[in-house]
């Protein structure tokens, strides 16, 4: 069951010094540095759970993203969970909608990216609560099942790869749902 309002919204810029062995290079990235702007979300609930969502960019471009999540922050706090994740779409048009980050990009670039953190971070949160990794919530969700994100046969895989995971308690798992 989803709860709390939120009450904190962190976000840190961390990188990698990939560049200085080369690491990911290819023609067009000569000296990446993998980095990302990543965003923990927390509550007012006494469980103390908290969200984590992650994007990625190849260096300098994180401080720009991390800019961007913060501009982005006022849609998130002091929200109740249960109303973001009641109308996820219509939260997902609010940080997509934002009449004065519209115009750098809300379906591409550093607020798509910013986006992507905060939301990651929400479906963490929540998945979380519910006790299940992301992916089992996305397959339970009925909203999940009316607009066929997963389609029949995928579901049965899950609830396969879901108890595999819970008998042999493999030390972890990957997002790709239908292997």
């Amino acid at each position: 069951m989803v709860r709390g309002r939120i009450s904190r919204l962190s976000v840190r810029d961390v990188r990698f010094p990939t560049s200085l062995g080369g690491h990911g290079a290819d023609a067009m990235h000569t000296d990446p540095d993998y980095s990302a702007a990543y965003v923990v979300i927390e509550t007012d609930a006494e469980d103390g759970i908290k969200g984590c969502g992650i994007t990625f960019t190849l260096g300098k471009g994180t401080e720009v993203v991390v800019c961007a999540v913060n501009a982005l922050a006022h849609h998130v706090l002091n929200k109740d969970l249960k109303d973001i994740v009641g109308d996820f779409r219509g939260f997902y048009r609010q940080l997509t909608s934002d009449g004065q980050l519209r115009w750098i990009g809300p379906e591409k670039g550093v607020v798509h990216l910013a986006t992507a953190a905060v939301l990651n971070a929400v479906w963490d949160l929540w998945a979380k609560q519910e006790g299940k990794p992301v992916w089992k919530l996305l397959v339970d969700m009925k909203y999940c099942r009316k607009v066929k994100l997963v389609k029949k046969k995928e579901r049965s895989k899950c609830w396969h790869k879901d108890t595999l995971l819970t008998r042999h308690r493999a030390p972890g798992w990957g997002t790709q749902m239908t292997r």
